[in-house]
């Protein structure tokens, strides 16, 4: 049930009911403490509270249409984190555990919104993988690319912004552990092979690596090795190219402001 408040409206995971009154309390309380761990267009802070540690996203105001849109359409991205994740979890997938979400609506308008969930300790993200910054990269990689396809894929499980830093992997005996983040923007559908492909364009990486990925990825799902590579290499080139013009745009736009 949602507990309506003068502002603020939320949700409390079950089994989280002791931490009612400070999810409640949130919005007032998250700009002065906690520990910030990443701050740009959203912030990220780490709480300590009665014994758990909470990691909260706090998400930017949105645009004027989805302040409306937020509210009566769509949710708002705390909201579908919170969602999703329990979805994820339920298909067997691995994500920080959702405790709650809270939304500050003012006169119909959605203005800030908080995503709560356990803090999730990794020892790196896929990011730190593809830029070498750890050993074992092979091994990892064909690990990761099997649970994209084990826990997401053929549990009809698109992530909308499956980039590098958003998987987080633990270290286990012999094999690790990955948990996907920033779950927001996600589709619930079948996903076939070409779909699959897809969903590795953002990896921003160099070919081989794209092979290595493409290929066990063809592998498991008893596809052409070349027909998966050639896919692969043809969107991450073409992510590329976007964000190359992207990149020229804003610095042609901050060129116009000086």
């Amino acid at each position: 049930m949602i507990t309506m408040g003068k502002r603020n409206q939320y949700l409390l995971a079950p089994g989280f009911e002791g931490l009612e009154s400070w999810v409640k309390n949130l919005p007032a309380y998250f700009e002065g403490h906690g520990t910030s761990i990443f701050k740009d267009r959203n912030e990220v802070k780490i709480f300590e509270v009665l014994g758990f540690e909470l990691n909260v996203k706090s998400f930017k105001l949105p645009n004027l249409v989805n302040r409306f849109a937020y509210v009566y359409v769509r949710g708002s991205k705390a909201a579908r984190s919170f969602w999703n994740a329990s979805r994820f979890l339920d298909c067997g997938a691995s994500t920080p555990k959702p405790v709650a979400y809270v939304e500050c609506i003012l006169g119909g308008k959605l203005r800030e919104s908080y995503y709560v969930s356990l803090n999730y300790r990794c020892d790196f993200t896929l990011r730190d993988v593809l830029n070498n910054q750890v050993t074992d990269k092979q091994n990892i990689l064909k690990q990761w690319v099997l649970f994209t396809w084990e826990h997401l894929h053929k549990n009809g499980i698109f992530h909308l912004d499956y980039s590098p830093g958003n998987t987080l992997i633990k270290k286990l005996e012999g094999e690790y552990q990955f948990a996907v983040v920033d779950l927001n923007r996600m589709k619930f559908q079948p996903v076939g092979f070409e779909e699959g492909i897809y969903n590795f364009r953002q990896l921003d990486t160099d070919e081989e690596t794209l092979r290595l990925i493409a290929s066990e990825y063809s592998r498991l799902c008893k596809m052409p090795e070349e027909k998966a590579i050639e896919l692969l290499l043809k969107l991450d080139q073409r992510n590329k190219n976007y964000r190359h013009r992207k990149g020229n745009f804003k610095g042609w736009l901050r060129g116009g402001e000086s």
